[in-house]
């Protein structure tokens, strides 16, 4: 009797089961997909018939989603400590280790900095990378986990809104402080200054060992920005991964909202020369010499022969000097000492000349000219060359000059302050139908650039870079923003970088025109090129290059500085 029972009881939990199995299989379409592949498949007869199994799956299951974010600390190339964001995710049903990304360390100190400015940046970037290791392993993580990686905008939004909730806290608190310490401290008296040493002969010696640049106020960033960045980067490369495209071309989708089938490729500004205020020798002006190829050149046969002339100049420069003048900076760029601006140009057209190569014809000529940097507040006036001092107006003559005698200089990058609007409206008119002007310090990072645009300075275009807080997103909207105006976008690395290549496949899916990595030279500036190669030969081998024929010159005309509106009507 009691055998009967158990027997019943099993016979009736048996057939529950097989109803739930049942219902289960019917809401979720097994049978019917089951049906649909089998029947597929006799058409097709796969090679390999699990593994197409496998494949139809694998579409038909649910999207990843991020289930943690780990970070940690790494060194970048110049040993400085960064932060590096790894992204997991849960892929059909398991958790997954997908891919890492970094955030750059930029510097904002000339390398003619003191000992003591040196050490509390580096003690500021160590106390920043410890706050954005615990940003990503706490509040961040838990506010990305359950999104799909490739919910750029989303994840970016959420990551800008975590760092502004932490500083406005921030900012509260040392308010609160500031205010209790005001209270307890009696009124300090005034200190009095001494008045300055009258001016007499000056004494003779090196100057440049006691060059100190007086930089322009940055924006002060908060203490851990650097997590937006390495979780924005390593969110976009696993979006990419999970969804089996190349990295460009995902990128290149978020740039246009929709798949992208054809690119234009990059024109590669490699850094050869620098001097300028911090280096050895007199001349100030140039800060770097950067070499172009022609814009009808592919690209591996650009690379090939930039690199043949980076090492051209290094022999040149080593006959002449020895190898003191050819060791090279965070660029991998050679600095030897030069006292007058012309000197760099022509190491270059004698190693050009040596090749059998001439410029504006085989190559071309870009000058990064940093006038922040020569800037003498107290004169008012650019020093060119220690003691040669110019205004404005004077400058703009000078550069129209250099390039008369020099019809090589394709790109000004940085010529003057970005307050002397008035200046760079007459070197526009002048200059800009045969020579790029690009910003890079006069305008902020994309984030502002954003909000402000060219605000009451239009010039040709101006330079992305990704670090710190700037978002993926950020660099879209800038990019976006520069295009849509026919302004151009150059997307560069910063000091201390690593063998990390995001911004390789960035500048193409966003379809900058020039791309500033540094020599080619140093590990982490090489692995730039070498992967800009690997898509330039992948893409010529689908036949999706659109080739560039001319380098893309526009004339600009500088508005009122006070008609900000109408400066913002002509650049759209």
């Amino acid at each position: 009797m009691a055998a009967s029972r158990s027997s019943q009881r099993n016979a009736r939990e048996l057939y529950e089961l097989k109803q739930k199995a049942v219902q289960f299989y019917k809401e979720n379409q097994v049978p019917e997909k089951l049906e649909n592949i089998l029947n597929a498949m006799v058409h097709e007869q796969p090679p390999d018939v699990y593994g197409r199994l496998a494949e139809y799956f694998q579409s038909i299951s649910k999207p990843a989603v991020v289930s943690r974010i780990q970070a940690c600390k790494v060194l970048d190339s110049k040993g400085h400590q960064i932060v590096q964001a790894h992204v997991y995710c849960t892929v059909q049903g398991l958790e997954k280790y997908i891919t890492s990304s970094t955030s750059g360390s930029p510097s904002y100190l000339p390398e003619s900095a003191s000992l003591d400015q040196k050490e509390v940046e580096e003690r500021e970037r160590q106390e920043s990378v410890s706050a954005a290791v615990d940003y990503i392993n706490k509040p961040i993580t838990e506010a990305i986990v359950g999104l799909q990686p490739s919910q750029q905008k989303e994840a970016d939004h959420i990551l800008c809104s975590i760092i502004e909730d932490l500083k406005r806290a921030k900012e509260e608190l040392e308010k609160e402080k500031s205010v209790e310490i005001t209270e307890e401290e009696p009124e300090a008296e005034p200190v009095k200054v001494p008045s300055p040493p009258a001016k007499g002969k000056k004494k003779t010696g090196s100057v440049k060992s006691a060059t100190v640049i007086l930089q322009e106020p940055r924006e002060k960033l908060f203490s851990g920005c650097e997590a937006v960045c390495a979780v924005s980067k390593a969110l976009t490369k696993a979006a990419a991964e999970v969804g089996g495209i190349p990295l460009y071309g995902h990128i290149a989708a978020l740039y246009n909202e929709e798949p992208s089938h054809q690119f234009y490729l990059p024109i590669p500004m490699v850094t050869t020369l620098t001097s300028g205020k911090t280096a050895p020798g007199k001349q100030n002006l140039i800060k770097e010499i950067l070499l172009l190829p022609r814009p009808d050149t592919p690209f591996r046969e650009s690379l090939e022969r930039l690199t043949q002339i980076y090492h051209q100049v290094n022999k040149i420069q080593f006959a002449k000097v020895g190898v003191t003048a050819c060791m090279t900076n965070d660029y991998g760029s050679i600095c030897p000492p030069y006292d007058r601006p012309d000197q760099l140009l022509d190491h270059v057209n004698e190693a050009l000349l040596a090749l059998g190569l001439t410029t504006e014809e085989d190559v071309f000529v870009a000058l990064n000219c940093a006038a922040h940097e020569i800037f003498d507040l107290d004169k008012g006036k650019y020093e060119i060359s220690t003691g040669m001092m110019k205004n404005a107006d004077d400058m703009v003559d000078y550069y129209s000059d250099i390039i008369t005698r020099y019809p090589g200089i394709v790109v000004l990058i940085d010529p003057l302050r970005k307050q002397d609007v008035g200046a760079y409206g007459k070197l526009c008119a002048q200059l800009s139908e045969k020579c790029i002007i690009l910003g890079d310090h006069v305008y902020p990072q994309p984030a502002e650039f954003i909000l402000s645009g060219f605000d009451n300075l239009l010039l040709n275009g101006t330079t992305l870079r990704l670090e710190q807080m700037t978002s993926v997103t950020d660099v879209l909207k800038a990019a976006k923003m520069l295009h849509e105006g026919d302004s151009l976008s150059m997307v560069a690395g910063v000091q201390g970088d690593t063998n990390d290549a995001f911004l390789a496949d960035l500048a193409l899916g966003i379809q900058a025109t020039f791309v500033s990595f540094g020599a080619p030279c140093r590990g982490e500036r090489v692995a730039y090129y070498n992967r800009l190669c690997l898509i330039a030969d992948e893409l010529v081998s689908k036949d999706a290059v659109v080739p560039r024929t001319a380098f893309p010159f526009r004339a600009i005309h500088q508005l009122e500085p006070q008609d900000d509106q109408s400066v913002h009507s002509e650049k759209r």
